[in-house]
């Protein structure tokens, strides 16, 4: 059986409720081509102390109301649940990934208060954002040279989903909802992610009907959910309140499928 990789992503949106979505790279060994939400697996920098301790929001009373997955009698799960530890990290990957591959930075001040800074602050960011993309700086370091704090309070967990075990890339991943800050702009890191764009959920599943985009299976999924909503104050409500429901889909040859019963429920 393939390995599973614990992966966090993040649907990230902005009022008139549009969703950032980036291209993967046409050399990228998972999906490429395809537009999906920004993210990635967890590195090792996530899970260490010191990315741990510039981050606010893993105390264990939110990570018992966030990590909330529950297993349906429908649908067959072969993987474990997650540990505090492995929760901790997977919010740590999430901002973390959010920045690298959006330039969205989700942080605060050590009270708790948001960063303040001028258009011209936020363009040196960006030019630090690369050096943490490329590894010459750890996600810690850089927040640590500014005295800032990654801000998971900002995270809300959507989804659960797990990559069935025929495919031979494999991925554990948690969907966070998270709404873009009003000061910052999303650009894609042309490394990994290209032509990032913003897209309401109706538009990108329209566009992907007529041919226009590439999607793969679970970003369908979500933006069908997500499709019900015309503002982001109801679709991040939703969030807060929606049950979550670990999905492995069934592989029907060149395709997945979901039990009915699931599909407007997880």
């Amino acid at each position: 059986m393939n390995p599973v990789r614990l992966a966090a992503t993040v649907i990230l949106a902005r009022p008139h409720f549009e969703l950032y979505l980036t291209r993967r790279s046409s050399r990228s060994p998972f999906a490429p081509n395809a537009f999906v939400f920004p993210g990635g697996t967890i590195d090792p920098q996530d899970a260490a102390r010191e990315s741990q301790d510039r981050t606010i929001g893993l105390d264990p009373d939110r990570l018992g109301r966030e990590f909330r997955a529950s297993v349906s009698p429908e649908l067959v799960c072969t993987e474990p649940a997650i540990d505090v530890g492995e929760a901790r990290g997977l919010l740590v990957a999430a901002i973390r990934e959010l920045f690298e591959e959006a330039g969205i930075l989700l942080a605060c001040t050590r009270s708790g208060s948001p960063i303040e800074l001028r258009s011209d602050g936020w363009s040196r960011v960006a030019a630090e954002r690369a050096r943490v993309r490329h590894g010459d700086v750890s996600f810690a370091a850089f927040l640590k040279a500014h005295d800032w704090y990654a801000d998971a309070r900002a995270l809300t967990l959507f989804s659960h989903w797990i990559t069935p075990p025929s495919e031979p890339r494999r991925y554990n991943t948690h969907f966070f909802f998270a709404e873009a800050p009003r000061d910052q702009a999303a650009f894609a890191d042309a490394v990994e992610t290209h032509d990032g764009v913003w897209m309401s959920p109706r538009e990108a599943l329209e566009r992907f009907s007529g041919g226009e985009i590439h999607l793969v299976y679970p970003t369908i999924k979500h933006l069908q959910r997500l499709a019900a909503f015309d503002s982001l104050a109801a679709a991040a409500q939703f969030a807060r309140s929606k049950p979550v429901i670990t999905i492995m889909p069934v592989d029907v040859g060149d395709d997945f499928v979901l039990p009915g019963g699931l599909e407007a429920a997880w």
